[in-house]
């Protein structure tokens, strides 16, 4: 009888442990900030560059350490919203916003996958969505703390074809834009 007495004296104190931790637990919270995007290519008269706002939805915790989140990354989604894009020429932003099918997919999205930690930054890898086309994709990205959170910067090269993306053409064909562009990004990540 005692024995039983000590049993259910545990389970009463388990379950008003297991009710405190529940309660004093610290939520996971995705926290979203800025990043800045910039977009560059050539054509056969010169080369362009365009850039845009975008946003970085990082959720810390559950994985390796990488400089500035000690208790690692979960994950990680970047947004380029295709309409805010900036051209220096109005002609020039037409033919991006007509290439990337602007008012059929209004996102470009990374979604991050997995990562290796390398010195103060990582290898991302992660599905990238272009129009109606995904495929994975490894960057690196380079992280810095800083006072108020992680400065992260990035470069990914590709070639738009694969995702779909016709290159344009114009002048009856005098001025061609090639396949190949560099993206590149930079932004600061809160990592309170």
């Amino acid at each position: 009888m005692v024995r039983v007495e000590i049993l259910r004296g545990v389970g009463v104190v388990s379950v008003v442990f297991a009710g405190l931790v529940l309660l004093l637990a610290k939520p996971v919270i995705a926290q979203t900030s800025s990043v800045d995007f910039t977009v560059s290519g050539g054509s056969t008269i010169r080369g362009w560059t365009c850039s845009v706002g975008g946003s970085a939805e990082m959720t810390a915790g559950g994985a390796a350490a990488v400089p500035g989140f000690a208790a690692g990354v979960q994950t990680v989604t970047l947004r380029v919203p295709v309409n805010d894009f900036e051209c220096p020429e109005e002609e020039m932003l037409e033919h991006l916003l007509e290439a990337l099918r602007a008012d059929e997919f209004d996102e470009i999205t990374f979604r991050l996958e997995s990562y290796e930690v390398s010195g103060r930054g990582a290898q991302a890898t992660g599905s990238l969505t272009i129009l109606d086309t995904t495929q994975t994709v490894t960057l690196p990205i380079s992280l810095s703390p800083s006072g108020a959170g992680v400065e992260i910067e990035g470069e990914l090269r590709l070639d738009m074809t694969t995702y779909g993306v016709e290159p344009p053409v114009v002048m009856l064909g005098l001025l061609r834009v090639r396949p190949q562009i560099r993206i590149e990004f930079e932004g600061l990540l809160d990592s309170s």
